[in-house]
């Protein structure tokens, strides 16, 4: 069975060949073998809490049976009966008496006495009714099982006390391993666990004479020896707990230590990489991308990080388009995978279509079910006062449906947007959907009242959810990717980007989405002629905004080649231009109504709140509670909501 579904979590589990950390009873206890994983919690758990009994009869409780509750969140103050552990996600409780338990209470109950501990020579008693402290054998903070000794006043973990100073593991057959603290002086080779990589803190074991180093979890509970799990190879591989330079069979990166390896095919792998999913979807491709042993001979570019993918390593890739091809550890990324694997599930793809159609030039849309919407592709000048609904954009010379009944009028490209899409924005598909209040865009953080693609806490405009890598624009000659921002800097704005932005990193530029979205040309009263978006290349002098008189500096703006003045972007579009003009909206601010109103020449109303006469395209017209008052920027719009909240 490829996934299962268990009442213990809310999403599906998929078998992983061993669990080091267990979500279900918290308990770190180095490799514990056979478990499940949630590729999309990216958490795991042991096979037994995983799969715990709904119900129980629980000796320390013979009164009444005790229920699993599943949290994702800590249980109000509440603390376990036994170890005095604050409860997390998944623990068991009595509804009549209010008993509760953990999980890992349930299944190796805390000893009141410990007669016989390793770590010292006498007898250890459980502080039942103490829950943290610092132990005295490793120095580190406990808050679970801590254990006193009655005759030195010395605390130790529960798993520390039974700890012994000098040991001979299974990896390192040739020296005894001795019990080390990171402050004695010892030559740790490269400071992390031989086995499993992770950096060695205050505990572990310890050969001075093979420099051979392991943490207590895998000291505890080693990885397997061999393993046989058909995700990762089809014989059986063996670890090397060694420290060895080699490239990863499944992903084409390095590692320096303990692989897994298969002698017969000269086969070795990452322990991360053993339970790669084999089928999966990712939002910059259409189609299901399968895990493959290598590729075909030949020249392979990654299409997320788009660089070379060597095609004698492990990849994903497109059967259906057969020159998609991405990196094992690209394709499972946070920001690309949507953390499912199909394999095993039937591709259940079914097309929503936007619109039924009546005949040639009629369509039922179902953004405007009460009446039909007619075809208009004669080349007909709507002019800038008609918008689409669906994009707040003019209706110009594109063709377009207009309602035979009322004035709701749909782009021909935007009546055609498919209910749902994947989008580089987000690893979950994203739905069309026609409500028309106000929201900001999560991509380029525009406000807009028009039709939007939506997940669960993401909203993204059509314009944004158009954009697809590479982004190929007229202001730079290379292609433009899509990346985190990481504080690289918007080529035409200056403003530093800490989300997202398409950029050329040879060339390193890049522009965010709010700019890589402004029109090309656009008009504004200001000036009679249509104003085109100018990128500044091979422009030499000062520029001065015609419209707010300051200076226009090193970065795009609008001009006007028949008059030769220049406005920056900002006064020329405003910041309400995705709002629809003329109609009352209900804001996701505290539910106020506001109309958009278009101004003039002849209606440049005051702002109520900076006092001034701008220039701006649109400004809003707020019903709140007394009086209407106007509103130019969204600076302003805050202050207002700011007051609006001290009434």
């Amino acid at each position: 069975m490829i996934r299962i579904k268990l009442p213990t979590h809310k999403h599906p589990l998929y078998p992983t060949p061993w669990v080091r950390s267990c979500n279900g009873c918290y308990r770190e206890s180095g490799y514990v073998k056979y478990g499940y994983r949630c590729y999309e919690c990216t958490i795991f758990f042991h096979k037994e809490c995983a799969e715990s009994s709904l119900k129980i009869n629980y000796p320390s409780h013979p009164e009444h049976p005790l229920h699993l509750v599943i949290m994702e969140k800590q249980y109000e103050s509440k603390t376990c009966k036994l170890c005095g552990q604050k409860l997390y996600n998944m623990f068991y409780h009595c509804p009549i008496c209010e008993f509760v338990v953990d999980t890992a209470c349930i299944k190796n109950p805390p000893p009141d006495v410990i007669e016989h501990p390793k770590a010292h020579e006498h007898s250890l008693v459980h502080l039942n009714n103490v829950n943290y402290g610092t132990c005295d054998f490793c120095k580190l903070f406990c808050t679970r099982y801590l254990y006193k000794c009655s005759q030195c006043q010395l605390k130790f973990h529960f798993e520390c006390s039974n700890l012994p100073l000098d040991i001979t593991h299974t990896f390192h057959p040739k020296h005894p391993l001795k019990y080390c603290l990171t402050s004695e002086e010892h030559h740790f080779s490269d400071g992390k666990c031989r086995i499993c990589g992770d950096v060695l803190w205050r505990r572990f074991y310890h050969c001075s004479i093979c420099k051979f180093s392991v943490d207590v979890a895998c000291v505890k509970n080693p990885p397997p020896l061999t393993i046989l799990f058909s995700k990762a190879h089809d014989h059986q591989i063996s670890l090397m707990p060694r420290i060895v330079s080699f490239n990863c069979d499944a992903c084409g990166l390095a590692g320096d230590r303990s692989p897994y390896s298969c002698q017969q095919c000269d086969f070795m792998i990452h322990q991360s990489c053993i339970d790669l999913p084999e089928i999966i979807n990712i939002n910059r491709h259409d189609h299901r991308l399968s895990r493959r042993p290598h590729l075909n001979p030949g020249s392979w570019v990654c299409g997320i990080c788009h660089k070379k993918v060597d095609w004698s390593y492990g990849a994903y890739s497109c059967s259906i388009c057969p020159n998609y091809a991405i990196h094992s550890n690209c394709a499972i990324r946070d920001d690309v995978w949507d953390k499912l694997e199909l394999k095993g599930i039937p591709e259940e793809f079914q097309e929503i279509k936007p619109f039924k159609v009546i005949d040639e030039n009629l369509i039922h849309h179902f953004s405007h079910e009460e009446h039909y919407l007619q075809l208009n592709k004669e080349n007909i000048t709507c002019g800038g006062n008609i918008r689409c609904e669906a994009c707040v954009s003019p209706i110009t010379y594109q063709a377009f449906y207009s309602c035979v009944q009322c004035d709701f009028i749909l782009h021909n490209t935007c009546a055609n947007l498919p209910r749902k899409k994947r989008h580089i924005y987000r690893d979950k598909p994203l739905t069309l959907v026609d409500d028309m209040t106000q929201f900001k865009c999560s991509m380029c953080s525009n406000l807009s009242s028009g039709f939007r693609y939506i997940t669960k806490y993401v909203k993204i405009d059509v314009k944004c959810a158009a954009l697809s890598e590479p982004i190929v624009h007229e202001s730079h000659g290379c292609p433009l990717y899509y990346i985190y921002g990481n504080g690289k800097t918007c080529a035409a704005c200056g403003i530093r980007s800490y989300s997202t932005i398409f950029y050329c990193d040879d060339c390193k530029f890049g522009l965010d989405p709010k700019c890589v979205v402004l029109p090309k040309t656009t008009k504004h009263w200001y000036d009679e002629h249509p104003l085109s978006l100018c990128y500044r290349v091979n422009i030499k002098g000062e520029y001065w905004c015609d419209i707010c008189e300051e200076s226009v500096e090193k970065y795009w703006f609008y001009k006007c080649d028949d008059c030769c003045v220049a406005f920056h972007t900002k006064c020329v579009l405003g910041e309400f231009s995705l709002l629809m003009p003329g109609r009352r909206i209900t804001t996701y601010y505290d539910e106020l109504i506001i109309e958009v109103m278009q101004t003039s020449p002849r209606f440049s109303p005051r702002c109520y709140y900076c006092r001034s006469r701008r220039a701006v395209p649109f400004v809003l017209k707020v019903f709140y509670p007394k009086e209407n008052i106007f509103i130019c920027s969204l600076k302003c719009f805050y202050v207002h909501l700011d007051l609006c909240k001290d009434l």
